[in-house]
């Protein structure tokens, strides 16, 4: 075992557990700065982080929690993966779980499904994020995708998983790429007060209704992603000849509106890194 400021790492390869120890110190001040614009407050103690490394491990991880008077408490992480994969992918994320978690305990609410498990998978590799893009667009052209008011209202993940994770990481990456990783945060925080995210979004970003967001990134995913900018100013009523097309364009399959109500959000104590395969306790393994 080999201890660091925050963490008590625990491999079976020495040399990387060190390795991880020093990195997990260094991503938990970087990414806190990332999303909140500031470093976390100490913890009430050190985390146990289990690394299970191994060139034949597909890329995995959990992170376990209790939220107890305003606080997160029995922090525990899990990753698994490829060196390279468990440093440039499987830790941020699930150190950004542990930040947002931390940042949201005061409200005693964690962070909604799909924003949690989406903000988490825009700080890992470019090599991960691009399978999220691809399955993405399955899922729609299958019309496995999730109208945003029930997207926003999950309480638990759904049967159907992956649409939640590929789903919830392109909304976040679009949210993030208009106006940054800390206003995106001002979004949740608004949003999480009485889950009235419908206001959270008007306030925040500026889209008269939640329908206005949906068909911003439904043409935005339909192009293939890229800058945000023309599809947003359709939205916000900004419009110009050459942006409406983006809309006039967009004929492939896309996620539906619903008028399903919003509903609130549950206590969270478990999340995890996405993979195409099956589910254990939270966690999805690839």
């Amino acid at each position: 075992m080999v201890e660091s400021q925050h963490f008590r790492v625990m491999s079976q390869d020495l040399e990387f557990a060190k390795h991880v120890a020093r990195m997990a110190d260094v991503y938990r001040k970087h990414y806190a700065i990332h999303w909140l614009g500031h470093e976390l407050p100490p913890w009430s103690e050190k985390v146990p982080l289990v690394v299970n490394a191994s060139p034949r491990l597909p890329a995995s991880g959990e992170t376990k929690y209790t939220l107890m008077g305003g606080t997160i408490r029995s922090i525990q992480m899990v990753v698994s993966g490829t060196q390279e994969r468990i440093l440039d992918s499987v830790l941020p994320h699930e150190m950004t779980h542990t930040i947002l978690a931390t940042h949201f305990a005061v409200s005693g609410k964690p962070v909604p499904r799909w924003a949690d498990e989406g903000a988490c998978t825009t700080v890992e590799d470019s090599s991960e994020r691009r399978k999220h893009d691809v399955m993405l667009v399955k899922f729609l052209t299958e019309n496995r995708g999730i109208p945003f008011r029930q997207l926003f209202a999950m309480r638990e993940y759904p049967p159907d998983l992956m649409p939640l994770y590929a789903q919830g990481y392109s909304l976040c990456a679009f949210l993030i790429a208009q106006s940054g990783p800390r206003k995106f945060v001002e979004f949740l925080d608004y949003g999480m007060i009485n889950e009235d995210w419908v206001s959270a979004i008007r306030f925040v970003y500026g889209y008269p209704r939640l329908g206005n967001l949906q068909q911003a990134w439904n043409a935005w995913v339909y192009d293939g992603g890229g800058d945000v900018s023309q599809y947003t100013s359709v939205a916000l009523g900004m419009t110009s000849n050459q942006v409406q097309g983006a809309f006039v364009r967009l004929q492939a399959p896309n996620v539906p509106v619903s008028n399903a109500p919003v509903s609130n959000v549950p206590v969270l104590i478990r999340a995890g890194q996405p993979g195409p395969q099956q589910t254990v306790g939270g966690t999805v393994l690839r």
